[in-house]
This record gives C-alpha cells, sequence and structure tokens, in this order.
C-alpha cells in the first residue's frame, strides 16, 4: 500500500513527498502510476481542488445528540400543509433570504456567518447507526443495530486528524466533552474514537460537565500521592508507571498504557491546558455569556481548547442523567421540548462563540460544524412529537472558509425528501476534511491491512465557493407580543434541564393545568401569587406528562416566607414525605421537596392528569410550582452585577 502521508524524517522534495515515496511509486510495476502520470495527476487535482482547502486550523463539531426537528429549527414550512409545518414560525435574519426559526434569535443576528445545508439525507433511522456515519462519514457496516464499539469501526473524523495532521505535543489533537454518547440501554456509540486505528487515537475525554461549582477535569487529577513536582519530572514518572506495568502484567488497561502516557503526561503538565480547563477564573458574568449549564460551558471550554492549540473539540449533547433521556430525541412534547429546553439552550452559546470567534479573529480559520444523527418527520404523532426521520435533516457551518450568508440545497414543502443538490454524510465529511487540508482521497491502512478512503465523499464545491445565495425576501409580518418571561421561568429555561411549571395567575401558563381550591390571583408579574386555602387544594397537570424523566423535586416559590411544619402533599393519594431537618428549618420563600425514589416512574404513562398533587399548606402565597431533575443551586440565576 502506497501511503503518501508520510510521517517519518526521511529525505523530501519540495513537494513534501519522501525520496522513499517516490521509489515505491516507481517499483509498483504495471499497477503505478509512472512518474510523468504521477505528477499530471497530482497538477491536476491540484487545478481542480475546490476553494478553501486547508483554511480551517481548528474545528469545533457540536453533535445534537437525540436528532433536533430540521423543519422546527433550520428549514421551516410555514406554508405546508397543516399537520406537517408545526407550530413555530420563521424570523428574518440577518441575511435577507434567510429564515430561522423564532426560537434561535440570537443566533439570527449571526446568519451571515452561517452556510446552512438543507439537503442532507442518506436513510439511516437509528440513533447508533446514524451517529456513526455522521461522526465518521462512514455507514454503519453491520445489520446490528446496538452492539458497543470495536476494533473495526471507522474512526471519527477527530481521530484521522490524530493519524495525519497531529497537534502540537503540549496539548491532544483532538478532545470530546462533556459525555460519550450512549443508548437508553448504555450501549455506547461506536465512532467516538479511534476504531481501526487503536486507542492510541481515541480523543482526550472529558466526562465532567464543566456547569458544576466544583468542576474538575477527572482526567487529569493526579494519580494517589503524586504530586505535581513529581508529574513534572517526566523520567520520575516514567519510571513510576514502569513500575505499575511490570506488577500487573496481565491487566489489559496497563498493557495499553504506553499508547496514552504521552498525552496524558503532556496535558498534565502543560500550563496552557490546565489553564484552558480552570473555568474557575472566569467571571461570572462571562460564564453567563455562554448560558450557565451543561452545553453552554461546554462550548465555552471548546473555545478555550481551541484557543489554547487543541485542533479539534466535539461537544455532544448531554443527557442529565445516563438512564434518562433528555436529548433532542422528542417522540413526545416535541414543540414544548424545543421552545421551554432545547432551542433556548443552544441559541445563547452558539450565537456568542460565533460572536467571541469573529471578534477574536479566529473564525475565519474555525470551522464550526452542527450535525446530528437524522431529522425528525415530517408528521406530528399522537402524542405530540416527531419520530426519527432519515431521509432529510440540515447541518450548519461556520468558519473555516466556509463563506458565511448561504443556504445549500433545499427540500420539499415538507421538509420531507431534499429536491436540490442532495448531500450525504460522506459529503459533509469530505467538506470538513478539505477545509482540515486532508484530501478526502487520501489512503490510510485498516488493521487488516486494507486501503481505506479517508472519506467517499465529495468537498461541497458550490457551498466552499459562495455561490449558495439565498433570494431576498419579503419582510416577515410581526407576531403578536409574546409576554415577558419571568424571572423564575427565565431562569428555569436558562438552566437547561428538564421541567414542568405553573406560574401562578398567568392565563397562558395556567391553561396547562386545572387549579382547585386556590383564591383568585393577586399582584402582578414576578410578586403574582395564589393563596392555598385552609382545606387545602390540588393541581393537575393536563398535558402528556413524562415520566421517564423522572423529576427529582418538588419547588414552591412563595411571595412571603413560610415554614413547611405543617406541610402536607400527596400525589396521586401517595404521600410526599418533608424531612424532619425541613420541618425544623426557619421561614423562607423557596422550598425544593424531593420527591421520593421511584415515585414519578410508578405514574402511569402516557395519561393526561397523571400528575395530580394535593397540597395542604394553609395561607401559603404561592408565586411558583415547579417539577425539576436535580435542585436550582443559586448560581442558576443571572449575576446581577
Amino acid at each position: 500500500m502506497l501511503d503518501l502521508v508520510a510521517t517519518s524524517g526521511a529525505m523530501r522534495f519540495c513537494d513534501r513527498i519522501s525520496r522513499r515515496r517516490l521509489l515505491q511509486v516507481g517499483s509498483l510495476g504495471p499497477l503505478a502510476l509512472g512518474l510523468p502520470a504521477f505528477f499530471r495527476a497530482q497538477a491536476e487535482g491540484a487545478i481542480h481542488r475546490a476553494p478553501a482547502f486547508g483554511r480551517a486550523k481548528r474545528v469545533i463539531l457540536v453533535f445534537m445528540w437525540g436528532g433536533p426537528a430540521h423543519q422546527d429549527t433550520w428549514d421551516l414550512k410555514p406554508d405546508g400543509p397543516s399537520e406537517t409545518r408545526g407550530e413555530f414560525l420563521p424570523i428574518a435574519t440577518r441575511v435577507p433570504g434567510i429564515q430561522i426559526s423564532e426560537h434561535l434569535p440570537l443566533i439570527a443576528q449571526h446568519a451571515d456567518k452561517l452556510a446552512i445545508i438543507r439537503s442532507v439525507g442518506q436513510g439511516d433511522n437509528d440513533h447508533l447507526l446514524a451517529a456513526y456515519a455522521s461522526l465518521t462519514g462512514r455507514r454503519y457496516p453491520r445489520e446490528n443495530q446496538n452492539v458497543a464499539p470495536s476494533a473495526d469501526d471507522f474512526p471519527h473524523i477527530g481521530s484521522v486528524l490524530s493519524k495525519l495532521r497531529p497537534g502540537r505535543k503540549d496539548v491532544p489533537t483532538f478532545v470530546a466533552l462533556p459525555d460519550q454518547i450512549h443508548t437508553t440501554s448504555g450501549t455506547v456509540v461506536p465512532g467516538q474514537g479511534g476504531g481501526f486505528l487503536g486507542r492510541g487515537y481515541d480523543p482526550f475525554q472529558i466526562l465532567d460537565h464543566p456547569d458544576g461549582p466544583d468542576f474538575s477535569i477527572s482526567n487529569l487529577r493526579f494519580p494517589l500521592g503524586i504530586d505535581l513536582d513529581r508529574m513534572e519530572d517526566r523520567t520520575g514518572l516514567q519510571r513510576h508507571l514502569d513500575g505499575m506495568a511490570r506488577r500487573e502484567e496481565k491487566s489489559t488497561a496497563l498493557r495499553t498504557w504506553n499508547e496514552f502516557y504521552q498525552q496524558a503526561l503532556n496535558l498534565v503538565v502543560s500550563t496552557k491546558t490546565r489553564e484552558a480547563l480552570d473555568l474557575s477564573k472566569l467571571s461570572m458574568r462571562e460564564r453567563w455569556r455562554y448560558g450557565f449549564h451543561t452545553f453552554g460551558q461546554s462550548v465555552l471550554l471548546a473555545r478555550r481548547l481551541i484557543e489554547a492549540g487543541v485542533p479539534l473539540v466535539t461537544v455532544y449533547w448531554h443527557r442529565e442523567r445516563k438512564t434518562i433521556d433528555t436529548t433532542w430525541d422528542t417522540h413526545s412534547r416535541n414543540f414544548e421540548e424545543l421552545k421551554t429546553r432545547l432551542m433556548p439552550s443552544v441559541d445563547r452559546p452558539i450565537a456568542t462563540l460565533l460572536e467571541d470567534l469573529s471578534a477574536r479573529g479566529l473564525l475565519d480559520e474555525t470551522l464550526v460544524v452542527w450535525n446530528s444523527e437524522f431529522g425528525r418527520t415530517p408528521r406530528i404523532n399522537k402524542n405530540g412529537g416527531r419520530d426519527h426521520w432519515g431521509a432529510c435533516n440540515s447541518v450548519v457551518m461556520a468558519g473555516g472558509g466556509v463563506p458565511g450568508g448561504q443556504v445549500y440545497g433545499k427540500s420539499d414543502s415538507q421538509a420531507a425528501y431534499p429536491v436540490d443538490d442532495k448531500v450525504t454524510q460522506a459529503d459533509i465529511a469530505a467538506t470538513i476534511y478539505h477545509l482540515m487540508g486532508i484530501d478526502p482521497h487520501t489512503r490510510f491502512l485498516d488493521r487488516l491491512n486494507r486501503p481505506q478512503e479517508v472519506a467517499e465523499g465529495r468537498p461541497l464545491e458550490k457551498l466552499l465557493g459562495g455561490v449558495s445565495r439565498p433570494t431576498a425576501m419579503a419582510p416577515l409580518k410581526r407576531r403578536v407580543q409574546v409576554e415577558a418571561l419571568s424571572t423564575f421561568r427565565r431562569m428555569l429555561v436558562q438552566r437547561s434541564n428538564r421541567f414542568l411549571h405553573l406560574d401562578c395567575g398567568n392565563p397562558p401558563n395556567e391553561r396547562e393545568w386545572e387549579l382547585v381550591g386556590w383564591s383568585e390571583p393577586t399582584g402582578v408579574r414576578d410578586e403574582r401569587y395564589r393563596v392555598i386555602n385552609e382545606q387545602g387544594s390540588s393541581v393537575r397537570y393536563l398535558g402528556l406528562f413524562h415520566t421517564h424523566f423522572d423529576y427529582g423535586y418538588l419547588v414552591f416559590r412563595l411571595a412571603e416566607p413560610a415554614d413547611v411544619g405543617n406541610v402536607h402533599l400527596a400525589l396521586r393519594d401517595q404521600p410526599i414525605p418533608v424531612s424532619r431537618e425541613m420541618k425544623d428549618a426557619p421561614p423562607d420563600t423557596l422550598w425544593q421537596i424531593p420527591f421520593p425514589n421511584g415515585m414519578i416512574a410508578q405514574l402511569p404513562f402516557p395519561e393526561k392528569k397523571a400528575f395530580d398533587l394535593a397540597i395542604r399548606a394553609p395561607g401559603w402565597k404561592v408565586t411558583d410550582m415547579a417539577l425539576v431533575g436535580d435542585r436550582i443551586e443559586p448560581w442558576h440565576y443571572p449575576p446581577t452585577a
């Protein structure tokens, strides 16, 4: 196999081809190109190469695990059939002719930087299969749809980059955060690592969510008994590791340690890497610009890592808990989940990332890619959701040599199928490689010594040439002004996690609930409340209740401080205990009462009015009631100064 990507220090000619490689070309016999033909082919390849080759020195891939509804985000069809078009309207952006969802208003202000590809489709409807294709540019080769990663997998784009264009020695070439994506059964999705290149080309994986107050990189924590001085003594550390290896020769983990040793050591002792990963030194206001939640802080961390010299960072959409589906997989309550949790969670961080990269002069050489497994079905199902749809999806690129202000390809009136310039994930991968300066036809060997091309698709030449400009459109009609969110609800939205919320006295919100035994609302805006009467009150949620979200806390915000000494709560006649510690606590305006483990999961699903809560708390003036997964913490509120 001829490998034109020389990695040794052999003598090279001016075109970077080593003398050994030239001799290999000449020795291939009748199968060889022959030197004149070889150089002619090389020259022709350069002449016909798409624009912007090698422009991207850094790449940030944001992978929206679960599959966002493309027709509710990037490719809205407001004039399509009523059963498919959804409830969201498009809004004008900074570029006449480009419209995106009304729930992405901040990103809309950066449309001049975006290239929206609306014709991506290849038919994979399974999460695992489709994610593999999106991360590697290859269709999954086996029929089994729920298998763990193997040594036969095609490598992730970042792993290929680590092989062909490794970065500096003091930083990793490829970082992935804040999770490994996996199915609800716990199976890790293949295509996230080195595959047949070997584990030495896996990403440096950050598995800690960076929005916690005690965030630290577990991968960089020092081994027990070793301090920084010893870590900086490379000779001493190598002796320590060699000793461990001799004592545990049969350990699979330690047999592969040498593959990771240099990378891990460089990370630990590199001041630049440690500083990039240390978000605690940033002001709260700076961190809040990206949204103080897992995805927002992960995007901030990705920006700092590429500034520190990391060539490629993948940010995966996360699960709140490993077995709880809080991804973009909106089989039910699609519109509620998109507008109250998912889209606000990406709007701010993506817009801020584009703003910061542009202001720092980095965007032109930093490629940002929004991708996912697939889109969602045109037709809305009986649970108000959209199902898996591999036939059509949208991918978005910005920076790194991609001219902004473009819309590439077109879908039909229902966003069901591409009708112009169909694109596959192989083409997306080829375009990314091209921008990174790697010819998609470059070959390397898999573990069975079979030649494999880096990408099977073709770079999107029209997109890279900047000719996919949209036609200007008439200004959109202004919508009726929507009432501003209360401070509490805005906090719930901005913290990004799942929730249900009763905003007492707010008619649009209260239509989702059935209230019995409450007073008429009193007050205005944030201080508007209802009083629970002496005999007790009840509240039922009228919508489809997601029991698999496993809500952890029942939260009450009160207009005046009160205690919980005489409070009694029951969910469908099952008591919710209030701890003695809480009963003995002084009056407060915010109470977070944990549900007993498994109580929510036992509720019938799907069933209307499944959440049926009886409350006896005489005199409580309730402004808000919410169900949340995890506790609300002080840092979930934006800084005031």
